[in-house]
């Protein structure tokens, strides 16, 4: 086969798979532009949130953590969120980057997670 043959078979494959998905999930181009938060839990017990990248390295953007606070012994824990950037005093930029290695799991947040909503109100 020429160079052309391939090239033109690599653009017919290409098209039949963005026309396919179009078929399959009409609105996969708005699920790809639009952010979407993840919950990111690591070997060291650390939950974060954020907007993943999936490219290597995994980097976490617009990172928050649930800070417990408690007001004293016979008071419940306040459960808050806070963003990663200011949890911490070292003061880190709002960007995480992860090794693979300690991720334990990765979970997409829906339009209706608590975590979203409190997130959105800020």
């Amino acid at each position: 086969m020429s160079k052309l043959n391939i090239i033109l078979s690599a653009i017919v494959l290409i098209l039949l798979v963005v026309l396919g998905l179009f078929f399959w999930k009409p609105n996969f181009l708005t699920d790809l532009t639009r952010p979407c938060y993840y919950a990111v839990y690591l070997t060291s017990g650390d939950l974060y949130f954020g907007k993943i990248s999936w490219f290597e390295p995994h980097t976490l953007t617009d990172v928050r953590m649930i800070q417990r606070e408690q007001a004293s012994e016979k008071d419940q824990p306040v459960l808050s969120l806070v963003e990663f950037s200011k949890s911490v005093v070292w003061g880190p930029i709002k960007e995480l980057e992860l090794n693979e290695k300690n991720i334990l799991w990765i979970s997409k947040l829906g339009d209706d997670s608590q975590v979203v909503q409190l997130i959105n109100k800020k």
